[in-house]
């Protein structure tokens, strides 16, 4: 079965979905490993931005008509207004990724601050951020109706992950010679994060900031990931996350 039907009547289809993201992805990270970006930069930057934006590209096409619609498509965004102690804890999220990344980053990192809110308004406008629509705005609620919370989450990071493999064999790519089971498990750790944020708040927008969020850290602030203290804390961060997934996905919290 390739369809499910939410509550809203909201159709989610996820043969279409995952063959659009993969498909414009895989070929603009094709043909950017044979263009020179040196004598083509337009056409190497646009391609960069087809494959970060496949996700959300893909929603608009498949929800074309829910969210033509103003009230739905800021729902879709914004999400619900909840308990503001919801958002206090979004509001920890946050800080205590930073916090992680800024305490443990390597001795030569150093970013000041127009930098960081330059990086990460590109992340958030042509960058990671744009993915969130489609990973936690439209794959994992298709799961989620028919999954244990935390297993649709780590579907839904696994297939991200694995929508990031041509990312590995991009000259120069942010991912570029990292080690991609360290990579794998640090996705699904942070979809726990991800998901928590969207289950806490209904609102895409939240995660596709924290996202950039997060890329702008890795950027930003470099940090040695084989530091033991650096991933036990990211750990718990994810397991606190998936804590609150469970607790906000009992019957008389239930999201979906």
């Amino acid at each position: 079965m390739q369809e499910t039907k939410s509550t809203d009547e909201t159709i989610y289809q996820l043969i279409p979905f995952l063959l659009g993201v993969f498909s414009v992805t895989w070929l603009c990270a094709f043909l950017m490993t044979i263009i020179d970006y040196s004598t083509r930069p337009l056409l190497f930057t646009v391609l960069d931005f087809l494959e970060n934006a496949s996700p959300l590209i893909c929603v608009l096409i498949l929800l074309k008509k829910p969210l033509s619609s103003a009230p739905t498509l800021l729902h879709f965004l914004f999400g619900k207004a909840g308990h503001p102690a919801f958002y206090l804890i979004v509001l920890f999220l946050f800080a205590a990724q930073f916090f992680n990344f800024y305490c443990f980053r390597l001795p030569e990192a150093d970013c000041t601050i127009p930098v960081f809110l330059s990086v990460f308004a590109g992340q958030l406008v042509l960058g990671g951020g744009l993915e969130e629509a489609g990973w936690r705005g439209y794959l994992l609620p298709y799961f989620a109706r028919r999954q244990h919370i935390l297993l649709s989450s780590t579907i839904t990071s696994l297939i991200w992950v694995l929508w990031h493999l041509p990312y590995f064999i991009i000259p120069e790519s942010l991912h570029s010679g990292q080690n991609f089971l360290s990579y794998a498990l640090i996705g699904i750790v942070t979809g726990f994060i991800l998901t928590a944020i969207y289950l806490l708040t209904k609102s895409v927008l939240l995660c596709m900031l924290f996202h950039s969020w997060q890329n702008t850290l890795v950027m930003t602030f470099p940090t040695d990931t084989g530091n033991s203290w650096f991933m036990l804390t990211f750990l718990v961060l994810g397991a606190v996350s998936a804590l609150l997934c469970l607790i906000l996905r009992r019957p008389d919290h239930k999201t979906y």
